[in-house]
Protein backbone atom coordinates (compact mmCIF):
# COMPACT_ATOMS: atom_id res chain seq x y z
CA UNK A 1 0.00 0.00 0.00
CA UNK A 2 3.01 2.57 0.64
CA UNK A 3 4.44 2.21 -2.46
CA UNK A 4 0.83 3.05 -4.08
CA UNK A 5 0.90 6.46 -2.33
CA UNK A 6 3.02 9.47 -3.40
CA UNK A 7 5.12 10.99 0.28
CA UNK A 8 6.85 13.93 0.42
CA UNK A 9 10.56 13.91 1.59
CA UNK A 10 9.22 14.04 5.29
CA UNK A 11 6.64 11.20 4.57
CA UNK A 12 3.74 13.39 4.44
CA UNK A 13 0.89 11.77 1.96
CA UNK A 14 0.34 14.80 -0.81
CA UNK A 15 -2.21 13.02 -2.88
CA UNK A 16 -4.13 9.63 -3.36
CA UNK A 17 -4.20 7.72 -6.26
CA UNK A 18 -6.51 8.36 -8.84
CA UNK A 19 -9.42 5.84 -8.26
CA UNK A 20 -8.22 5.33 -4.60
CA UNK A 21 -11.60 6.99 -3.25
CA UNK A 22 -13.36 4.35 -5.16
CA UNK A 23 -11.26 1.78 -3.48
CA UNK A 24 -12.00 3.00 0.47
CA UNK A 25 -15.92 2.96 -0.38
CA UNK A 26 -15.46 -1.14 -1.48
CA UNK A 27 -16.62 -0.45 -5.15
CA UNK A 28 -13.90 -2.43 -6.22
CA UNK A 29 -13.80 -5.74 -4.32
CA UNK A 30 -16.87 -7.97 -4.24
CA UNK A 31 -15.85 -9.70 -1.09
CA UNK A 32 -15.40 -6.68 0.27
CA UNK A 33 -17.13 -5.47 3.67
CA UNK A 34 -18.52 -2.39 4.71
CA UNK A 35 -16.41 -0.05 6.70
CA UNK A 36 -19.46 0.64 9.50
CA UNK A 37 -18.74 -1.56 12.77
CA UNK A 38 -14.88 -1.96 11.36
CA UNK A 39 -13.08 -3.43 14.52
CA UNK A 40 -9.76 -4.26 12.59
CA UNK A 41 -7.12 -4.16 9.79
CA UNK A 42 -5.17 -6.79 8.81
CA UNK A 43 -2.92 -6.39 5.59
CA UNK A 44 1.24 -7.37 4.81
CA UNK A 45 4.07 -4.67 4.71
CA UNK A 46 7.07 -5.38 2.57
CA UNK A 47 10.10 -3.59 4.05
CA UNK A 48 14.23 -4.23 3.27
CA UNK A 49 12.99 -7.03 1.66
CA UNK A 50 11.45 -8.53 4.99
CA UNK A 51 7.50 -8.90 5.03
CA UNK A 52 5.31 -8.38 8.07
CA UNK A 53 1.24 -9.27 8.86
CA UNK A 54 0.14 -6.28 10.30
CA UNK A 55 -3.21 -5.58 12.24
CA UNK A 56 -4.64 -2.22 13.37
CA UNK A 57 -6.65 -2.62 15.83
CA UNK A 58 -8.67 -0.20 15.70
CA UNK A 59 -10.08 1.00 19.10
CA UNK A 60 -6.86 0.81 20.87
CA UNK A 61 -5.33 2.91 18.31
CA UNK A 62 -2.56 0.76 17.73
CA UNK A 63 -0.44 -0.78 14.87
CA UNK A 64 0.58 -4.64 15.51
CA UNK A 65 3.72 -6.44 13.58
CA UNK A 66 3.74 -9.31 13.64
CA UNK A 67 7.32 -10.69 12.86
CA UNK A 68 8.20 -14.55 12.05
CA UNK A 69 11.99 -14.23 11.11
CA UNK A 70 13.11 -12.15 14.11
CA UNK A 71 16.48 -12.20 13.29
CA UNK A 72 16.08 -9.98 10.31
CA UNK A 73 15.07 -6.68 12.13
CA UNK A 74 16.06 -4.71 14.90
CA UNK A 75 12.91 -3.16 17.19
CA UNK A 76 13.83 0.71 16.10
CA UNK A 77 14.02 -0.38 12.23
CA UNK A 78 11.08 -1.55 12.12
CA UNK A 79 9.62 1.31 13.96
CA UNK A 80 11.14 3.21 11.67
CA UNK A 81 10.29 1.88 8.49
CA UNK A 82 7.06 1.73 9.27
CA UNK A 83 6.37 5.03 10.58
CA UNK A 84 4.65 6.42 7.81
CA UNK A 85 1.96 3.95 8.13
CA UNK A 86 1.10 5.56 11.56
CA UNK A 87 -0.06 8.73 9.44
CA UNK A 88 -1.43 7.18 6.25
CA UNK A 89 -3.72 4.87 7.75
CA UNK A 90 -5.52 7.19 10.05
CA UNK A 91 -5.44 9.54 7.29
CA UNK A 92 -7.22 6.73 4.78
CA UNK A 93 -9.72 5.50 7.63
CA UNK A 94 -10.90 9.52 8.03
CA UNK A 95 -11.99 9.29 4.43
CA UNK A 96 -14.62 6.33 5.64
CA UNK A 97 -15.81 8.48 8.47
CA UNK A 98 -13.46 6.49 11.16
CA UNK A 99 -11.64 8.70 13.60
CA UNK A 100 -8.25 7.49 14.81
CA UNK A 101 -5.89 10.32 16.08
CA UNK A 102 -2.48 8.19 16.05
CA UNK A 103 -1.43 4.78 15.76
CA UNK A 104 1.35 3.41 18.35
CA UNK A 105 3.48 0.71 16.65
CA UNK A 106 4.05 -2.60 18.64
CA UNK A 107 5.95 -5.85 17.78
CA UNK A 108 4.77 -8.85 18.23
CA UNK A 109 7.45 -11.30 18.93
CA UNK A 110 5.51 -14.33 20.71
CA UNK A 111 4.21 -15.92 17.15
CA UNK A 112 6.08 -19.29 15.76
CA UNK A 113 8.81 -18.32 14.12
CA UNK A 114 9.68 -18.81 10.68
CA UNK A 115 12.11 -21.98 10.18
CA UNK A 116 13.36 -21.15 6.22
CA UNK A 117 14.51 -18.39 4.65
Amino acid sequence: MLAMLELDARDHLTELPEGFDSYLEGEFSKHGQKWEGCTHLYFLVCSRSQWYAVEVDIAKSTMLIYDLDRSCSKDDQIRADLKPMTTIIPMLLKKVNIVIDALAIERITTTSKQSNS
